[in-house]
């Protein structure tokens, strides 16, 4: 067995123990994220994908134009676009570009974003955004100043002025939050661990 599957499965034991001793995540709440790390804490709680930004990529603004209007986009069309990457890219309501990375087409993850669409939750909603993939300052500004009471931003330095900002070691020198799911060498942690994923998804 390989070193990365053992770490998978010795942190899956500890999250279990983790949520039988802290009372556990509810599951019926909705976790959006610009990447992958969303559904990453998912499957860490063992949490139903009750949000379609799951195995996917939204650049930050679009992100933010997104979950600011998140009522007028559901349901609406999305169009397959020709672009120069190696996965599958749409555009969700002619603003909002989606990256299906760990898609094989757009209709594939078209129907798994439209399934997970309808199980979004009401109230119970908090937002990541990972500052990567050209996450500008004004970007962060613009999350900050959202009215949600359930957000976090994955920042790469310390940001004074943004309230919901949160620092992960790690990333000084790069400039940008990424791969923040990789596992420590030996132990079953991975670096986005730093942040208390627990007491953020207990707040309802």
């Amino acid at each position: 067995m390989k070193w990365n599957n053992l770490q998978w499965k010795l942190r899956m034991i500890m999250f279990d123990c983790y949520q039988v001793l802290m009372g556990g995540v509810k599951k019926d709440i909705s976790i959006f994220c610009n990447n992958c790390i969303g559904a990453f804490v998912a499957h860490d709680f063992r949490l139903p994908f009750n949000s379609p930004t799951v195995n996917l990529m939204i650049p930050p603004t679009d992100y933010i134009e997104y979950i600011s209007h998140m009522d007028e986009y559901t349901g609406i069309d999305m169009v397959s676009i020709d672009c120069d990457k190696s996965w599958p890219v749409a555009l969700y309501g002619e603003k909002i570009h989606i990256h299906f990375i760990h898609y094989h087409s757009v209709e594939e993850g078209k129907k798994a974003w439209y399934r997970r669409e309808k199980r979004i939750s009401k109230e119970k909603r908090f937002y990541i955004l990972v500052e990567t993939d050209g996450c500008s300052y004004e970007d962060l500004k613009r999350f900050d100043n959202l009215p949600f009471k359930h957000k976090v931003a994955l920042v790469h330095k310390s940001y004074p002025d943004i309230k919901c900002a949160f620092k992960i070691n790690g990333y000084e020198k790069i400039g940008a939050v990424t791969d923040s799911y990789r596992f420590h060498p030996i132990l079953p942690v991975r670096k986005y661990d730093q942040f208390n994923w627990m007491k953020f998804l207990k707040q309802v």
